[in-house]
């Protein structure tokens, strides 16, 4: 074997360590997020006292361990996230315009320009209020309380393929929607996103 193809095997093989690393490290994130939401919301269920600032710092790690994992995995962000939003539009009932062929993606449209996450977070409130509206109409605490179940199942999907070693199953779509609820978490907390690229937090 040659002293190339040694390195090279070698560099294969600390890659795919370092993003198991990522991986795993996301996983237990995701599930700390979602176990400080929970916290969050029996807390005010029993009328407990409790930190405000906590969902707002908790949609701050989805965005953050988005960022890592796109950066770790090499996908951009901004266009995962753009193109999940337009696949739930067209799937959607609520893009057919009667009389017209032209499907309604007003999300989409917007995330077609958008660049910061100041930008998304319209385009998503945008996308949320025409095409999750059984959600949107709900009281603060029943949003987050939602929002609270995806962040749970975005962790146990992120386990099942860390286990079946088969990370295309996750990626690109599942990795967009932690971005996405660390988007919605903050626009229920009347938390004002940066404009700042994707790529940061």
């Amino acid at each position: 074997m040659s002293t190339r193809t040694s390195s090279r095997d070698t560099s294969s093989t600390e890659t795919a360590h370092c993003r198991a690393l990522l991986l795993e490290d996301s996983a237990r994130g995701l599930i700390r997020v979602a176990a400080a939401l929970a916290g969050f919301c029996e807390h005010v269920e029993h009328n407990e006292p409790t930190i405000h600032q906590l969902p707002i710092d908790a949609a701050r790690r989805l965005r953050a361990i988005a960022v890592d994992l796109a950066t770790g995995t090499e996908i951009d962000l901004a266009h995962s996230y753009a193109t999940r939003i337009a696949q739930v539009e067209r799937k959607s009932l609520h893009s057919e315009v009667p009389g017209s062929s032209i499907p309604f993606l007003p999300g989409a449209e917007a995330m077609t320009s958008a660049a910061t996450w100041a930008e998304f977070q319209v385009a998503q409130a945008v996308h949320d209020r025409h095409f999750h509206p059984d959600v949107f109409g709900l009281s603060k605490i029943d949003q987050l309380r939602h929002y609270t179940l995806h962040v749970t199942k975005l962790a146990g999907l992120l386990i099942d393929a860390i286990d079946s070693h088969d990370w295309p199953s996750f990626s690109p779509h599942r990795l967009s929607d932690i971005a996405i609820f660390g988007v919605k978490i903050a626009t229920t907390c009347n938390d004002r996103l940066p404009a700042s690229p994707l790529a940061q937090t």
